[in-house]
């Protein structure tokens, strides 16, 4: 199996809107030359999870998700190549997962523990009424949005960014639009990367 195939495979969960709620993370191969690349074009072949990409919006997600990159990549200043030789190949996965945020919540009938008669509060009273929990379970998906750059003679994967969060609900287009393009602004800000 090609490294990029392998390494493309994840374990795991993505997104779309406010990226404050998103974390952002990214690595790459020190050895790589990205002073070099100039020209790219996409990934030829789409190993993106088909579950994932439909509960995001299918073909509409997919040519949102495109389109931000090419933008974001040619406003850096590489240029798409649809045909030839190329320095680079772009390709992104998204992966969902359902998960459950449970809390419990100390719940008090009459006067709460700690708290005196008089209204003052102290540390050594109980207070009238029996002490109870609460709990509260919210379901949500969250998600992961992965972005690869692959050297294209050998499929090696030499840069990739990320950003994890939960995907919020009932968000209108045009909220969508700008949430994407903001989280991929945001995850290819460290691309190409800068060595220290």
């Amino acid at each position: 199996m090609k490294v990029y195939h392998a390494l493309t495979i994840l374990t795991g969960m993505l997104f779309i809107a406010a990226c404050s709620s998103f974390s952002v993370d990214s690595d790459y191969t020190p050895e790589t030359d990205f002073d070099s690349f100039k020209t790219y074009n996409w990934y030829s072949t789409s190993l993106r999870d088909p579950a994932s990409l439909e509960i995001l919006g299918g073909d509409i997600f997919d040519k949102r998700v495109r389109h931000n990159i090419d933008t974001t990549l040619q406003a850096k200043g590489f240029v798409f190549k649809p045909e030839g030789d190329v320095d680079f190949r772009v390709n992104y996965d998204v992966l969902t997962e359902d998960r459950q945020d449970i809390r419990t919540y100390n719940t008090y009938g009459g006067v709460a523990p700690g708290w005196g008669y008089s209204g003052a509060y102290g540390y050594g009273g109980m207070g009238m009424g029996m002490g109870s929990s609460s709990t509260q379970v919210v379901n949500y998906k969250q998600g992961q949005l992965i972005i690869d750059i692959v050297l294209p003679e050998n499929d090696v994967l030499v840069w990739r960014g990320t950003a994890e969060g939960r995907i919020p609900k009932n968000e209108s287009p045009e909220k969508r639009e700008k949430g994407t393009r903001e989280l991929i602004t945001k995850i290819l800000s460290n691309f190409p990367p800068q060595k220290k």
